[in-house]
């Protein structure tokens, strides 16, 4: 007998993992396309996910240390319960459209002093962790991991550093091949058969958010400990961690962590749909009909380069003036003052060349708001004096920037930040920031962030190509508004792009640039060249007036990664269409069956039939339009097409071609 049990653990030692993983309870999205089993392996759980019984994850751990206790590897629950939700969740600030369905099903796994929440929904899956002890703890450790069954093609963000810009050059690269000394910023994307699958967090709240290491088969989640002692570095512009506890937090175990998501997409259109980050991200209840999205004259891109007037352009209270005119005067919401109206390392002292206060009176007079510049450092440590003045004068918007950090200590600044913005009415930019994780679903005011090589990079390298304008859409703005800073008027194929910080251009042509603001979805879209450059072109800077920053309804027409996308989206009775290209020429198809009964006028802006040696080149023209149209669309490299339709009345007369 004795020999036979050894024969038997010698046989169960030889198993493989699967054999030996029990089914704890499963998941199913509404229309039953994605599924996640949870399993118990003997030491702890592990999720595994399916689309359309295609297995899209391996089993793969989750677990969360606390206080030495580790959560996950309880071999059975007490208890399991199923729950379903299907509910409309209306958007404060609709970046898409104003309402979305939120429709899942969730099982809750209960444990002593804590609870596993898993849930499926028709666009991916997601778990957390919920504390149900009411005490103080540390979370020491979490194990975050996504494995894959085999070696897949993947976009990642790497870097070496877990302080760094968020701002990287996407790697192309299959999992194998990713390097495991490097870690990616989220969100990251995995092409599982025909399946995209996007992997990210949300709801982030006092916890440091994660970054994905490559492990070869998959990733697994890297955070950064709270910070014990913090320097400056880069002067004075920003402190960084340089020695860190032994945990990642130190917190009430009575609360929730964030959620681990999957999204799970069966193309690359698919994806501009889906509001999957916001859906997990807690809510706000509060007012915010104060709220005023717009777009943003701004000076920093072109240098103040402002020329053909009678004054020195500069930062100085003149050029500000001339600015809210010329925002008031062609219907611009608001006027971006970068760095160099205050102090470097004091908000409260203002640069004498620029009167602050007397450029928002008179921006109030003129209906313009004025979203002021400041380094994180000084707001952090003058937050309330300085959010009070910016209120006193009228000030509409902070923009902040140079955070650089993702830990917990930094995740609660941006908390701080929201709740005192709230309170005086301001407008939060975020720039120098981890990508989005769903703080705006609490804080609407949290209009836009960074977190990407926007077009700023071509005023000192050539990074932001069109190939790289064709990833970001598909990947960074699917966990929420990207601040890209479109609007170059200089535009330039790669042969002729020359880098320029004073006289800045864009890479691609210009309806590339035009279409952006259709494309690319930003409550708060910067105008990011000079207003003298937008009074050159005239017919360019009509159509960017013209085109909203929120939407009543969106259509995702078609996309391919890296190489083109189009949208369809609609504000009020007026369509705007967007279509990008990428590195190559290529022809696509504009459907315009989102289009309702009818005559509609399409005013259009193509690439010239010069665009592939100047990127200025290009063509307006109308045309008669209906909802069975398909037009064909040429696209010049790094190319564009944008369009506004209107429907036909019997004022019109019949546009020609």
């Amino acid at each position: 007998m004795k020999k036979l049990l050894t024969c038997l653990l010698i046989l169960a030692s030889l198993l493989p993992a699967a054999a030996k993983e029990r089914r704890v309870t499963s998941v199913s999205s509404p229309n039953s396309k994605n599924s996640v089993n949870i399993l118990y392996d003997g030491q702890t759980l592990r999720y595994e996910v399916f689309r359309n019984r295609e297995r899209i994850l391996a089993p793969s751990p989750l677990t969360m240390t606390v206080d030495g206790r580790i959560w996950g590897s309880d071999a059975r629950p007490d208890k399991i319960s199923h729950s379903s939700v299907n509910q409309t969740e209306h958007f404060v600030v609709a970046r898409k459209y104003p309402s979305v369905c939120d429709s899942y099903r969730e099982v809750t796994l209960r444990y002593p002093d804590y609870r596993v929440e898993v849930r499926a929904y028709d666009d991916g899956v997601a778990y957390r962790f919920v504390g149900t002890t009411d005490r103080e703890g540390c979370v020491e450790q979490e194990g975050i991991a996504y494995e894959f069954d085999t070696d897949y093609p993947s976009y990642t963000l790497l870097t070496k550093n877990l302080q760094n810009w968020f701002e990287e050059d996407y790697t192309e690269r299959v999992l194998s091949e990713l390097p495991s000394d490097s870690i990616s910023i989220a969100p990251v994307l995995v092409r599982v058969g025909h399946y995209n699958v996007l992997l990210a967090e949300a709801n982030l709240y006092d916890y440091p958010g994660f970054y994905l290491r490559p492990t070869g088969r998959g990733f697994e989640g890297v955070q950064a400990a709270y910070p014990r002692k913090e320097e400056f570095f880069d002067g004075t512009n920003k402190i960084y961690a340089t020695e860190r506890e032994p945990y990642l937090v130190k917190c009430s175990l009575d609360r929730t962590f964030p959620w681990r998501v999957t999204g799970i997409f069966d193309d690359d259109a698919s994806i501009l749909g889906s509001e999957l980050i916001y859906l997990l991200s807690d809510k706000t209840r509060n007012d915010y009909s104060w709220i005023r999205p717009g777009k943003v004259l701004w000076d920093w891109w072109n240098h103040n380069n402002i020329y053909g007037v009678d004054f020195k352009a500069g930062i100085n209270t003149t050029t500000y003036l001339y600015m809210v005119d010329f925002a008031a005067e062609h219907g611009i919401e608001y006027l971006l003052i970068d760095e160099g109206w205050s102090g470097r390392d004091d908000l409260l002292t203002l640069n004498p060349e620029v009167d602050i206060p007397a450029v928002c009176r008179h921006a109030a007079e003129k209906g313009v708001g004025i979203m002021l510049w400041a380094k994180w450092i000084n707001v952090d440590k003058q937050l309330d004096e300085a959010f009070e003045m910016m209120r006193s004068w009228g000030v509409k918007g902070v923009k902040i920037d140079f955070m650089d950090r993702n830990d917990a200590k930094m995740v609660n600044f941006y908390e701080r930040v929201a709740r005192k913005a709230e309170e005086c009415h301001l407008l939060i930019d975020f720039h120098g920031s981890y990508p989005n994780e769903g703080m705006r679903a609490k804080y609407p005011l949290l209009m836009t962030r960074e977190g990407l090589v926007g077009l700023e990079y071509n005023k000192w390298s050539d990074r932001a190509t069109p190939r790289h304008d064709l990833i970001i859409p598909f990947l960074r703005m699917w966990v929420g508004p990207m601040d890209y800073t479109p609007g170059a008027m200089l535009n330039a194929q790669r042969e002729s792009f020359r880098i320029n910080a004073v006289e800045p251009m864009s890479q691609g042509t210009r309806v590339h640039q035009l279409a952006m603001y259709i494309v690319y979805e930003s409550p708060l879209q910067m105008l990011s060249d000079s207003p003298t450059k937008y009074l050159e072109n005239p017919d360019s800077f009509d159509f960017l007036k013209q085109v909203p920053t929120v939407w009543d309804e969106t259509h995702p027409l078609f996309g391919k990664i890296g190489c083109n996308i189009g949208v369809a989206r609609r504000n009020g009775d007026e369509w705007f269409v967007g279509i990008m290209g990428g590195d190559a020429p290529q022809s696509v198809t504009l459907n315009l069956s989102f289009l309702g009964n009818g005559n509609y006028v399409m005013t259009a802006f193509r690439d010239g039939v010069n665009a592939e040696v100047n990127g200025k080149d290009h063509q307006r023209f109308e045309q008669e339009v209906t909802a069975s149209d398909r037009l064909p669309v040429a696209l010049a490299t790094g190319g564009g097409f944008a369009a506004v339709i209107r429907k036909k009345t019997a004022s019109d007369e019949r546009p020609s071609q």
